[in-house]
């Protein structure tokens, strides 16, 4: 499965999901690609949404592979919320999910992934730390999550 850019991926995610999850809630955009897939299921769903500073820590010698990942400084607004969705563009190593998975975890909330694709081994040990996993696509041989997009340009949030 190959989506043109983030606003097809959010479309198709949205569709899935208004059929998977009921009543209110928060989506919860990790930056930067995922606020913008997250728009699009935060508006079919009719949820408000915040953004969840979860950044991956790059590796030395490679900016774009994930050795771990932090959340912070700025952290949504939780209180009252029953249940939230984690939105991403995609999940390649997971840590950053994972970091905004945990977060999440302190609270009482029903936490719920929604992401485009997903890396296998990734998707197969995330599912297991929430209460709802929620993929289009979950391939074998994902070693980059732009390499399932025809347009994967970096995003600016300001612009958003």
């Amino acid at each position: 499965m190959i989506f043109v850019d983030r606003v097809d991926a959010g479309q198709k995610l949205a569709e899935i999901v208004v059929k998977k999850i009921h009543g209110k809630g928060l989506v919860l955009g990790i930056p930067r690609g995922g606020v913008v897939v997250a728009e699009i299921v935060a508006d079919k769903l009719g949820w408000p949404l915040q953004v969840i500073r979860a950044k991956k820590i790059a590796a030395p010698f490679n900016p774009e592979l994930a050795v771990g990942a932090k959340v912070g400084p700025s952290l949504p607004k939780l209180a009252g919320v029953k249940q939230a969705v984690l939105v991403d563009d995609g999940v390649a190593t997971g840590y950053t999910m994972e970091a905004a998975i945990k977060y999440l975890q302190g609270s009482s909330l029903k936490v719920i992934v929604a992401v485009p694709v997903a890396a296998k081994d990734s998707a197969d040990r995330l599912k297991k730390l929430v209460d709802q996993w929620i993929c289009l696509y979950e391939p074998e041989d994902l070693m980059a999550v732009g390499q399932f997009y025809r347009e994967f340009e970096q995003v600016n949030l300001s612009a958003n």
